[in-house]
């Protein structure tokens, strides 16, 4: 089994607000939106990947694995919907490969305080929550329901992380763009972000993000990424969601 981690972990500082909701002190933005979490990673993340549909799609008769890639692991919260939403979707025969990637992961404490806010999610929040000190500090991956859900993460900057998938040779069918908003943490939508993401992607392979900044939209373009502004959620008034053209 491939070893991702090999350094020291630096923390993620955040605060909470009234209402108990996290915000990183280090890039002075909240982990989501004010209106509901949940749904706004179901709608921007599963929903601009079109991952329903796909997996609807997907051969009963043979097994197969589909590969998410994802900036900004955060609370764990798109992994859990998307977990959710496999579980409901995908054909048993398939395996569901989730690689993450987050410099500054939370600790175990906050992780698990932020997920309770979704006690529909409590089932996969007790598992994730019971591995979690696995997943960042042993160098490992983790799986669940024996085997058909694996999840990576790599806590390195983004480059870097990148270049690790790489050697991995995943192969990435949706991306997950969820880092901290352009302007507040810049380095997690340079233009070698997108450079590396387009050797890991194959034709057709989807990309969706909440925000529709121009120089993302201009990025992903130059990278050979078809994308379209989408219809926001909450007070976004738009999102960005694309397709990779070989």
């Amino acid at each position: 089994m491939p070893k991702l981690i090999n350094h020291k972990l630096n923390y993620a500082p955040i605060e909470w607000d009234d209402n108990g909701a996290p915000r990183s002190t280090q890039f002075d933005d909240p982990y989501f939106c004010a209106e509901n979490g949940m749904l706004e990673s179901q709608y921007v993340f599963c929903g601009g990947n079109e991952l329903k549909r796909r997996w609807q799609g997907l051969s009963e008769s043979q097994a197969g694995t589909f590969t998410i890639g994802e900036t900004g692991f955060g609370s764990g919260l798109n992994f859990l919907c998307t977990w959710l939403l496999w579980q409901e979707w995908a054909p048993k025969s398939w395996t569901l490969q989730y690689v993450s990637i987050d410099q500054f992961p939370l600790n175990k404490e906050d992780l698990d305080k932020i997920l309770r806010l979704w006690p529909e999610l409590n089932k996969y929040a007790d598992l994730l929550v019971g591995q979690y000190s696995k997943l960042i500090n042993q160098n490992e991956h983790i799986s669940f329901d024996q085997g058909k859900i694996k999840l990576s993460l790599i806590t390195k900057h983004v480059v870097l992380a990148l270049d690790d998938m790489r050697k991995e040779n995943y192969g990435v069918d949706a991306w997950y763009l969820d880092g901290f908003a352009p302007a507040k943490n810049p380095e997690m939508w340079s233009d070698d972000v997108f450079a590396k993401m387009a050797p890991l992607s194959k034709a057709g392979t989807t990309v969706s993000t909440y925000t529709s900044t121009g120089f993302v939209r201009r990025g992903l373009i130059k990278n050979r990424f078809e994308t379209v502004r989408a219809p926001g959620f909450g007070r976004k008034r738009h999102m960005l969601k694309g397709k990779y053209c070989l």
